[in-house]
C-alpha cells in the first residue's frame, strides 16, 4: 500500500469532528488525537512538533524543517471534520474499494495532510536535499471559524509562500472569495397573540430588512471580478418568537456574505445600510467569522513552483478560482502568499459517502515530492 494512502487511512480512523460552535466535547469532537497521532509519527522522524493554541482540548501543531535554504514553504492542512451524522458508511472505517477510500475527512482534509507527513518521511529516509525549509502546520476548526489558521498567525508564523491542503483534484487555485458571517436583530414587545395590538412583532419588523437584503444581494450583479465573478448575500436561517399562541418579542437571521478580494465589513455595510430603512429598527452584529479574498497573479513566483513540480510529476494542473473560503484567506491576509492544492474532489466533501481515489493521493505525493526537491 501506497505510504500516503496508509496514512490518510489511519488519519481517517481517529474522529476528529468540528462541534461547529454548539456545546458539544468529548474525544469525538476534538482535534487533540489526530495532532497526536501527528506529533509521534514526525518524532519517529527525529522531528519536533509544537502543540499550541487557546484551548488545550482542540490544539494547533507546528513543526520546522531548516534545510539551510533562503525560502521557506508552508505547508498546512486542518485537521477537523464536519459532522459524521446523517452518512450512509461508517464514517470512521477507513474502507478501500474499487480505487477509493472511503470515510469522513478522507478528501477533506485527511488526505492533504497524509501526503505530507509521508513526503517529509520520504524525503528524510531517502536523504534527499530540500529545495526549501519547511514549516508544517496543521490546524483546528477550519471548518466553522478559522481560529487555528488565525492562532498560527497570532504565533508569528513565516513563510515566503504557503500551500493550504484542499481538496482541489490536483488543480491550483489561485484566488477565491472571502467569507463574511454576521447576524441581525430585531427587537418586540410579546403579549397573548389573541390581543396582539398589546404587542409588537419582531418577525413582522424582519420582513422588510429581508426585503431590503433581496435587493441588496441583486444589486451585487452589477460589480464582476474577472475571474471570481460577483459577490453574493445570503440569509441562511431565521429565528425567532417563543410559541405560537405569543406575539414574537425577538427576531434574528444569520447572513452568509461571499466577498470579492478586497472586500470588507466596513465595505458591506456602506453598501448594504441603505437598503435596510430607518437604522433604529434593527441591530447589526459584529461579524463572527470574517476571512478576505485571495487572490494571486497565476503566473506569480509560487503558483509557478508548484506548476513546474506538476509539469515533473507528469501532470498538467488547471490554474483556477474558487467561489468557497479556505485558511489561505487568513496567511493572504497576514502577508503570506497561498495557493490551494490537493488531492480529491470538493464535491466529495462533506458528502454522506466521502471518499477519494487512491490515484490523487499517489499523484500529490508525487507532485510534493518534486516541489521539495526542486529541479536537483
Amino acid at each position: 500500500m501506497h505510504g500516503a494512502v496508509s496514512i490518510t487511512r489511519n488519519l481517517v480512523a481517529i474522529p476528529s469532528v468540528n462541534p461547529m460552535g454548539k456545546n458539544l466535547s468529548g474525544p469525538f469532537y476534538t482535534e487533540g488525537a489526530v495532532a497526536g497521532y501527528i506529533r509521534d509519527f514526525l518524532a519517529a522522524l527525529g522531528i519536533s512538533a509544537e502543540l499550541f493554541g487557546e484551548d488545550p482540548e482542540r490544539p494547533n501543531l507546528l513543526a520546522y524543517i531548516n534545510a539551510g535554504k533562503p525560502t521557506t514553504v508552508l505547508l498546512e492542512a486542518h485537521m477537523d471534520t464536519v459532522s459524521e451524522e446523517h452518512m450512509s458508511i461508517a464514517p470512521f472505517d477507513p474502507v478501500i474499494k474499487n480505487g477509493f477510500l472511503y470515510g469522513r475527512g478522507s478528501c477533506d482534509t485527511k488526505a492533504s495532510l497524509a501526503t505530507y507527513l509521508h513526503v517529509i518521511r520520504t524525503l528524510l529516509q531517502e536523504k534527499k536535499q530540500l529545495a526549501y525549509n519547511v514549516v508544517l502546520a496543521f490546524v483546528k476548526d477550519e471548518e466553522y471559524s478559522f481560529s487555528g489558521a488565525r492562532e498560527l498567525v497570532a504565533k508569528g508564523v513565516k513563510a515566503d509562500f504557503a500551500i493550504v491542503g484542499e481538496p482541489t483534484e490536483l488543480n491550483l487555485i489561485y484566488a477565491h472569495k472571502g467569507l463574511c458571517r454576521f447576524f441581525i436583530h430585531t427587537e418586540g414587545r410579546s403579549c397573548h397573540s389573541s390581543m396582539p395590538w398589546n404587542g409588537d412583532n419582531a418577525i413582522y419588523k424582519m420582513a422588510p430588512i429581508l426585503e431590503g437584503i433581496a435587493a441588496y444581494a441583486k444589486s451585487l450583479e452589477s460589480v464582476q471580478h474577472p475571474v471570481l465573478g460577483q459577490a453574493t448575500i445570503s440569509v441562511g436561517r431565521i429565528t425567532g418568537g417563543q410559541t405560537v399562541n405569543t406575539v414574537p418579542a425577538s427576531c434574528s437571521i444569520e447572513i452568509d456574505n461571499r466577498l470579492l478580494p478586497g472586500m470588507t465589513f466596513q465595505t458591506i455595510l456602506q453598501e448594504l445600510l441603505p437598503f435596510l430603512g430607518d437604522p433604529a429598527g434593527y441591530k447589526i452584529s459584529a461579524p463572527y467569522l470574517l476571512a478576505m479574498g485571495v487572490d494571486n497573479a497565476p503566473d506569480a513566483p509560487h503558483c509557478q513552483a508548484l506548476m513546474q513540480a506538476c509539469a515533473r510529476a507528469g501532470t498538467r494542473p488547471a490554474l483556477q478560482a474558487a467561489h468557497y473560503a479556505t485558511d489561505a484567506a487568513i496567511y493572504q491576509e497576514a502577508g503570506i502568499p497561498c495557493v490551494v492544492f490537493g488531492p480529491g474532489s470538493i464535491a466529495q466533501a462533506h458528502t454522506a459517502d466521502e471518499h477519494i481515489a487512491l490515484t490523487q493521493i499517489e499523484k500529490a505525493s508525487d507532485i510534493l515530492l518534486q516541489l521539495l526537491q526542486g529541479e536537483n
